[in-house]
């Protein structure tokens, strides 16, 4: 009689426990046909950190990547399964831009450093301009504060590979002014100070969505959203427009690592550790409009070698995505497609 009753409750238990769902795995690996530049002289790049494509022209998709230990972006097309670098486009040279929109921020980190890396962390595309967002926090390991990563790039139509990109200053008035989020400006990265680093963007309309890698609270991640015209709008004079800050929940100690748009103003957003934890990254479909339906498509098929860390849209179908992933700590970003399910 006991061992028929606690064969029951056995039966019962596995009956009710949650069925953990398998992680996503890629339907491809898409290789470099040559190294993507690091930050050393021939060596190639393993901090890739952002990506975006613009619509296919000839079935060929023309893509921008950032680097995050570099001062310059490097174009790239994504062909037939194989992704080829291209031409670096400089950011910043080795002194602040006399021509950047506002000012630049005076932000109260452990440390002051000099003006270095762009430390870019995320990429958009829309309206046939690329985007390009600084982290606009303290240096990971010294606590420094350098300016060159407190700024936000936008490349023209018509700038290519050797025009200047318009820069601007005045994210960090966005950030300064976004509430509940503000306190972790100028705050190291580490656990305890959950300082602020951007690690995502994305552009809808006139809306420029900045991803919070951290702070991360109570499972809650943030988005701030601000207006592309304030932000480069002609002269020297701060942002001034209220932000717009966003939470979700998106599990215990994770944080933004990527955003991504869809054609309807959703956004995919990648989440991953907002420091070193070790919790799995995944992607999220959120609506900006009713951020409490924030829901999983999946979790990425775990890599010890590198870290999610990039993310593009390539298509929809109906119901169905095809997407890009890149990976830091990877040579040439170990790129990877996926498919997601929207329902």
């Amino acid at each position: 009689m006991r061992l028929a009753i606690l064969s029951a409750l056995a039966l019962t238990f596995l009956a009710t426990s949650p069925v953990l769902a398998e992680p996503l795995k890629p339907d491809r690996r898409i290789e470099a046909t040559a190294d993507f530049a690091g930050k050393k002289p021939r060596k190639a790049a393993k901090d890739i950190s952002g990506i975006a494509c613009r619509p296919p022209s000839g079935g060929d998709y023309r893509c921008l990547v950032i680097n995050d230990e570099n001062k310059a972006v490097q174009f790239a097309t994504l062909k037939q399964g194989t992704i080829i670098p291209g031409p670096s486009l400089p950011l910043v040279k080795d002194s602040a831009p006399a021509g950047a929109g506002g000012r630049q921020p005076t932000i109260g980190c452990p440390k002051q450093g000099g003006f270095e890396d762009f430390d870019g962390e995320g990429v958009a595309f829309a309206d046939r301009h690329f985007y390009v967002v600084g982290s606009h926090g303290c240096s990971r390991h010294s606590g420094e504060y350098r300016p060159s990563s407190f700024l936000l790039a936008r490349i023209a139509p018509g700038n290519g590979e050797t025009g200047a990109p318009e820069l601007s200053w005045r994210v960090a008035d966005l950030l300064g002014a976004a509430d509940e989020v503000a306190p972790f400006v100028g705050k190291a990265l580490e656990d305890k100070s959950n300082g602020l680093n951007i690690e995502g963007i994305a552009v809808v309309g006139d809306r420029l969505w900045l991803g919070l890698r951290a702070p991360s609270l109570d499972g809650r991640a943030f988005l701030v959203g601000g207006s592309l015209a304030e932000l480069f709008k002609p002269g020297s004079e701060p942002a001034t427009g209220k932000p717009q800050l966003l939470a979700f929940q998106a599990g215990t100690q994770r944080g933004v690592r990527d955003l991504a748009p869809l054609a309807d103003g959703r956004l995919l957003v990648l989440v991953g550790p907002a420091q070193e934890q070790d919790v799995p990254y995944a992607i999220l479909l959120l609506d900006p409009a009713d951020p409490a339906a924030i829901r999983e498509l999946g979790q990425l098929h775990p890599r010890k070698d590198g870290k999610a860390e990039a993310l593009t849209v390539l298509a929809q179908e109906r119901d169905e995505l095809r997407v890009l992933v890149g990976y830091d700590s990877v040579k040439n970003g170990g790129f990877e497609e996926y498919r997601l399910k929207l329902r």
